[in-house]
């Protein structure tokens, strides 16, 4: 059985897609098609999915939502800041971690640590001692 959209106003019934948007026929919202001034309603499509809705006798189960998902986005400062402090947090318990990736290659800069107090770049096989590397990754705002 088909829906019929009826006027607000008047009551006659609907059939443009922009009147059915509107709710009211172009005569009743005042506006003139052939006139200068157009009205533009943006209409949304569904996506097509139907969601069966889970009742008490439903053998479905309803989906649990995890406490990350409704936790809102972190932001990119947040994100970097995160990242600054795990890596801090990795040089300090001297264990290797990923400092960045290079730009033309795509591979990844990872420092491993090396005896006691030195530390070595994955790339290049320099060695770097603790004091130099803590430098290095202040001045460039790594941790």
């Amino acid at each position: 059985m088909e829906t019929i959209v009826k006027c607000k106003k008047c009551g006659r019934a609907l059939k443009s897609p922009l009147s059915i948007a509107m709710g009211m026929g172009p005569k009743c919202a005042g506006v003139s098609l052939t006139g200068r001034k157009k009205l533009n309603i943006g209409l949304r499509r569904s996506s097509g999915r139907i969601y069966n809705v889970v009742e008490s006798g439903s053998s479905q189960m309803p989906m649990m939502i995890s406490q990350t998902a409704l936790e809102k986005q972190l932001s990119r400062k947040e994100q970097a800041r995160r990242q600054r402090e795990e890596r801090k947090r990795l040089f300090e318990e001297r264990c290797s971690f990923q400092c960045g990736t290079l730009v033309r290659s795509k591979m990844q800069l990872t420092y491993e640590p090396v005896g006691e107090q030195e530390w070595r770049d994955s790339l290049s096989g320099k060695v770097l001692s603790q004091e130099q590397l803590h430098a290095y990754l202040a001045r460039y705002r790594f941790i």
